[in-house]
């Protein structure tokens, strides 16, 4: 008797939540995108045309039919009296809604953020809206008229010098980075960058471009309430662009699943967007004097390092050619030339912008030049193109045609091959995630022995970089977990392969649990697992090392992909979109994955061989290149 009426109390309250689920969760015939074709997904290429001087919006005006650059909606109301509200959110890059990072996700609504719930006026309702950068209405990414922002620039360091030059003033920067516990410098740059926001916000605008839209798939929400369920929603779940009362943005979409209530419905629809970006060369090079504001692409100028000095020997010759560089050359030339023969030089960039980099007629690639030396004007001269949209998190996948590595022999041409990501400005809005528990951030410059932690920082960078190297790391790394000398080192001379390294610029952050100096290993799958190396226990980044073929070179094209996830970052290399090999992995468990925006960064560069130890081929020793090298960029994809 007790067993029956447990069971039939279990099949009650089983109702009642089933009741209760379908009350919350209705079906209101809520239909997104009416206004595009059938089908469950609607796939639409972000419109790049004016993205790099007002941002992204989805859909542009050229890509409705209405001409009006929006989403129409459609849905049936259950009954009068009640009041609405759509949201949406990327998918595919995002924490889960519930977690506390979820209102770091990409959500928006209406496009103006004072406009709350709208009242339900008839049966059937149709409203508009189009996901646009900067949803929340966020004036950190508020800035002047000027696109460059020069004159923010110049007011920075202005303000920078008055703090200075201000003895009480100064004392006070003092005083208020001791309670921040961040460096002085941090704060004098932070204090600046506040004033010259007060001037700027005189003809402030939105800059919606410094949150531009992610790439991916995208959900739509339909939120139905009666005045009773009103009552119950925060002004800063109804009104997206205000906080709580923490200061804090809350994510509606993990705010309604934490808070149900028979007064507030939710219809999320099947009908999902799903966006890319396409960026290639049709819009033109934006190099030096030669404006093209509406170019997708810059002419990317590499900094040049001092760390060491090339002292190259005074030989012009093709590696790869029809009379390539040999061995004994090699050899040969160690011996040949004193140190008063040698050229004691650094790698350079072009003085003229344009010349090294150059969209062709058809605007389907831009060629990466690195020039030809001749006699009296003898230079390893880096070349490389740079994208001026920004994004957050994405796949980024780079359709390029570096040229060929090594020659028959093995034989390094001193190029290092790079596709990778790199943070979009160094300005305020565009700082990573505080970072407190992890004891701060190391700035990328600081190599002092006792660097200065910060816990705000706006360098991120995220590397492929293609070198030929050894597979193995220097055996002293090795000597203390593995005593087998003989099978972690080789003589990488010996192979045609080249290193595939990723890299994740996390700036020392201990703050993931798994945080570790020297060699490490991070698992894949159930069956794979990256070998990992921090040089030091205060080095800044995280890399890994995975063997390529060099005669993917000889390939009209392959495909290099940096997938960027919020938790972690898949690395891949494969001759089509449809066969992508996993080359390296690193999780939010090891490494501190950025989140701030980031641009997109192709360059064919001549490093120091001392960079990836042990040194395979000296840069020293191989020869200026007799004709220009050159490699072609088609396209890069984000999505």
């Amino acid at each position: 008797m007790k067993k029956r009426v447990l069971l039939v109390i279990s099949a009650m309250l089983l109702v009642v939540v089933v009741v209760f689920f379908i009350h919350q969760h209705i079906n209101c015939h809520f239909r997104p995108m009416t206004n595009f074709d059938c089908g469950r997904t609607v796939s639409l290429d972000m419109d790049l045309e004016n993205a790099v001087t007002e941002g992204i919006n989805i859909p542009s005006t050229k890509q409705t039919k209405e001409g009006d650059g929006m989403f129409h909606f459609r849905f049936i109301a259950p009954k009068k009296g009640m009041f609405y509200k759509i949201y949406y959110q990327n998918e595919s890059y995002k924490f889960p809604d519930t977690s506390a990072y979820a209102a770091e996700n990409f959500y928006g609504s209406w496009e103006d953020v004072n406009i709350g719930f709208k009242p339900v006026d008839g049966k059937v309702v149709r409203d508009a809206l189009r996901i646009v950068g900067n949803p929340r209405d966020e004036r950190i990414y508020y800035g002047s008229v000027a696109t460059e922002e020069w004159g923010t620039k110049t007011s920075i360091e202005t303000n920078v010098q008055n703090i200075r030059n201000d003895k009480q003033w100064y004392d006070a920067i003092v005083e208020k980075a001791a309670g921040n516990h961040i460096s002085i410098e941090d704060q004098i740059f932070i204090d600046a960058v506040w004033m010259a926001g007060i001037d700027l916000n005189k003809d402030a605008v939105n800059h919606r471009w410094k949150r531009n839209p992610r790439a991916g798939e995208y959900a739509f929400m339909l939120v139905l309430c009666d005045e009773e369920g009103l009552a119950e929603i925060p002004d800063y779940i109804q009104y997206i662009g205000r906080a709580d009362e923490n200061g804090r943005f809350v994510n509606p979409f993990g705010w309604y699943e934490m808070h149900p209530s028979k007064h507030i419905r939710i219809c999320k629809s099947g009908r999902v967007l799903k966006t890319r970006a396409v960026l290639d060369g049709r819009q033109g090079l934006n190099c030096g004097e030669d404006k093209t504001p509406q170019a997708l692409y810059e002419q990317f100028f590499s900094h040049i390092s001092t760390q060491y000095t090339l002292r190259n020997i005074p030989v012009i010759k093709d590696v790869v050619g029809e009379d390539p560089y040999t061995r004994e050359e090699y050899e040969s030339n160690r011996a040949r030339f004193d140190s008063t023969q040698l050229i004691m030089d650094y790698p350079v960039v072009s003085k003229q912008p344009g010349t090294t980099v150059k969209v062709s007629p058809d605007g389907s690639y831009i060629t990466l030049i690195n020039p030809a030396s001749t006699e009296g004007n003898l230079r390893k001269e880096s070349t490389g193109i740079r994208t001026r949209v920004g994004f957050t998190y994405g796949k980024y996948r780079g359709k390029i045609k570096f040229p060929v590595m090594l020659n028959e022999e093995n034989l390094w041409n001193g190029l290092t091959y790079a596709f990778w990501l790199i943070y979009a400005d160094g300005g305020v809005w565009n700082q990573r995630r505080p970072n407190f528990a992890g004891g701060g951030y190391i700035p990328k410059w600081d190599d002092t022995e006792h660097p200065q932690r910060t816990p705000y920082h706006p360098y991120s960078e995220i590397d492929i970089e293609i070198v030929k190297a050894s597979k193995h790391w220097p055996w002293e790394y090795y000597r203390w977990s593995r005593g087998d000398r003989e099978n972690c080192e080789e003589d990488a001379t010996l192979n045609n392969d080249v290193m595939f390294c990723c890299t994740n610029w996390d700036l020392a952050s201990t703050e993931p649990p798994k945080f570790k100096g020297g060699l490490d290993t991070i698992p894949y799958d159930k069956n794979h697992s990256f070998e990992v190396m921090r040089w030091y226990p205060n080095y800044k980044a995280l890399t890994s090392r995975t063997p390529m073929p060099n005669s993917a070179f000889k390939e009209d094209w392959y495909y290099y992909e940096i997938e960027w996830r919020p938790t972690e970052i898949i690395w891949r290399l494969g001759p089509d979109p449809d066969h992508m090999k996993v080359m390296g992995y690193i999780d939010d468990q090891h490494s501190s994955i950025p989140n701030n925006q980031m641009k997109c960064i192709v360059t064919q560069e001549y490093h120091y061989s001392e960079w990836w130890p042990p040194i395979v081929w000296e840069q020293g020793l191989i020869p200026y290149n007799k004709t220009d090298i050159e490699g072609r960029v088609y396209e890069i994809i984000v999505e």
